[in-house]
């Protein structure tokens, strides 16, 4: 008889999701769930997440229902939030979904093995049972499985960067906090370089699949980073997928990728020097030397305290070698001649020449924020970008003796 009311569900379960083809559904029953307890699907591709849907639990169980138009990155959070009052009672149970119009089941053992995730740390600390029901889901659960290990190996090398910068950089002597840093940054380079190329590797393991063309666009936003060949690659996810909402949104991140990509000829721009006199940025690029180019301002504190190293730099190295120019992102001129006489840099010194001259900066070399690092090997090629200045002398080092 219990065998008998089991087949029953399952073909009512069966044909209520059958009955929404075009929509989703997200069904939860497990131990755990408290009546009163939060649900929440929130789309969390932009940079704003965005409601989809919410649900209070009711008898033990949630359900969730929608529509999206195409295969989206979500966030699924259980919240006992309702239920408590002190703040430190709060338990916010999060996992990741790639969401399509199917029948889901959020299935754990209970409510507190939910395994927990960030976006600010990319992994699960536990992760028992996941979002079910969709072939989409499986093969992104595969994905979220595989990468989760090479991801939190590449965070902890990051944070152990970020927390020495953050709380030891002015505290340890210089020489020291250089050795350490010289020690951790290849790790974390070696690190977020095998957690792309497991991306890469599903990519060309899955190259019709929608998690592909999810993958592929958050890949090339980071400028700079990627060569022309390895952008033509993730392009063509993009003509195999059938996404019509994701599509024109990749061609247009694309576009742009395609001017800021690793290994492109720098951007030449109209300055203004010293003098108020409007010359070329190739007037001061020196064909056969690495040419770094220094975007800053007055009034940005980091700009400043990055200067002592583009000085560190700048007399290291012959101008055979290296060659250094700052551009000047300062509204007000005064301001910028007052910088000057301060800092006392015996390089090249160059400011913007209005809209067009910001704009071409910004097009070209997305300099959304600053300081702005920008290394150029001796044929004029972007091979560097960051605005971090201990990163930028162990890419000088290690490229200028490479070279000699």
């Amino acid at each position: 008889m219990k065998f008998l009311y089991a087949f029953i569900g399952a073909l009512l379960l069966s044909a209520a999701c059958t009955s929404h083809e075009e929509k989703y559904s997200i069904r939860g029953n497990f131990p755990g769930l408290k009546d009163g307890m939060t649900v929440t699907l929130r789309n969390i591709e932009g940079k704003n997440a965005i409601l989809l849907a919410t649900d209070t639990v009711r008898n033990g169980r949630f359900e969730l229902h929608g529509q999206v138009a195409s295969p989206t990155f979500c966030e699924l959070t259980v919240s006992n939030r309702p239920l408590v009052t002190e703040k430190r009672d709060i338990k916010n149970r999060k996992t990741w979904i790639f969401l399509d119009n199917s029948c889901l089941t959020l299935d754990v053992p209970h409510f507190d093995s939910i395994g927990y995730v960030s976006t600010l740390m990319p992994f699960a600390s536990e992760r028992v049972g996941a979002v079910t029901g969709s072939a989409l889901l499986k093969e992104f659960n595969s994905y979220r499985e595989e990468l989760l290990p090479l991801e939190l190996d590449a965070f902890q090398a990051d944070d152990t960067l970020s927390k020495l910068n953050f709380y030891h950089k002015y505290e340890y002597p210089k020489e020291l906090y250089d050795k350490i840093y010289a020690e951790f940054y290849p790790q974390k380079i070696e690190k977020e370089n095998i957690v792309d190329n497991a991306r890469m590797n599903f990519i060309r393991q899955h190259p019709t699949s929608p998690v592909s063309f999810y993958i592929a666009e958050k890949m090339i936003e980071k400028d700079f980073t990627r060569t022309r060949e390895e952008l033509e690659e993730l392009a063509r996810v993009a003509e195999q997928v059938e996404d019509s909402i994701r599509r024109p949104r990749f061609r247009e991140k694309m576009e742009l990728a395609m001017k800021r990509y690793k290994g492109i000829r720098y951007a030449d721009l109209e300055m203004e020097n010293t003098k108020g006199e409007k010359e070329q940025l190739s007037n001061h690029v020196r064909p056969g030397s690495y040419t770094l180019i220094d975007f800053w301002a007055s009034w940005c504190g980091p700009c400043r305290a990055a200067i002592p190293s583009v000085k560190k730099l700048y007399d290291q190295y012959n101008r055979e070698q290296l060659n250094v120019i700052s551009i000047s992102m300062d509204e007000k001129k005064a301001d910028w001649e007052e910088a000057l006489k301060e800092e006392n840099m015996p390089w090249t010194q160059l400011t913007y020449s209005g809209e067009k001259s910001y704009n071409d900066i910004f097009t070209n070399y997305n300099v959304t924020s600053i300081p702005r690092l920008v290394l150029l090997d001796p044929a004029g090629r972007v091979v560097f970008s960051s605005h971090d200045a201990d990163a930028l002398q162990l890419t000088v080092r290690q490229l200028v003796e490479n070279n000699q």
